[in-house]
């Protein structure tokens, strides 16, 4: 059985209080297990640390997701008809990359360099609904194969260049 010098020593993680630890983090102090602690540079932190350092990076607004959406949809929505004229589906690809680039450009020129936490997904999802509904307009069966590569393409692209950690 513990005595009470043992007991007082037993420290707790703050978010699983059911675990028992003696790791702190090193900006707020506060005990973390293994599972919420963050190996960071500087040595670990806990996850609402690392959190409020991060959203220091993120400096975009609401608006700017509707912007984003607007222009990857539009620039993407263009991309992907003009891929309705392409024959062969394997050119797609090398199409594809340049005009990836080109919309992560446009998306970033329109919101002036900022984003928010989010930017990435709202452009990528934006590229492949815009990419569904040229489909949808062109009366093009959706299992279009050059279409889809399309929109993988250059949602990826765009998600890589906002959320990517590449």
């Amino acid at each position: 059985m513990q005595t009470n010098i043992e007991q007082e020593q037993l420290t707790y993680c703050a978010v699983h209080p059911d675990r028992e630890t003696g790791l702190r983090c090193n900006k707020c102090e506060r005990y973390m297990c293994a599972q919420c602690a963050v190996l960071t540079p500087v040595g670990y932190r806990c996850r609402e640390c690392v959190r409020t350092v991060d959203n220091k990076f993120f400096t975009g607004t609401n608006q700017d997701y509707l912007i984003v959406a607007a222009v990857a949809a539009i620039s993407s929505g263009l991309g992907a008809a003009a891929m309705l004229f392409i024959p062969i589906w394997l050119f797609v690809i090398f199409i594809a990359l340049p005009i990836g680039g080109g919309v992560a450009y446009l998306i970033r020129r329109a919101v002036q360099g900022r984003r928010g936490r989010y930017t990435g997904y709202v452009g990528a999802a934006a590229v492949v609904i815009a990419t569904v509904i040229v489909m949808l307009i062109s009366r093009t069966d959706l299992i279009n194969i050059g279409l889809w590569v399309y929109a993988g393409i250059v949602a990826g692209i765009v998600y890589n260049r906002f959320d990517g950690k590449l």
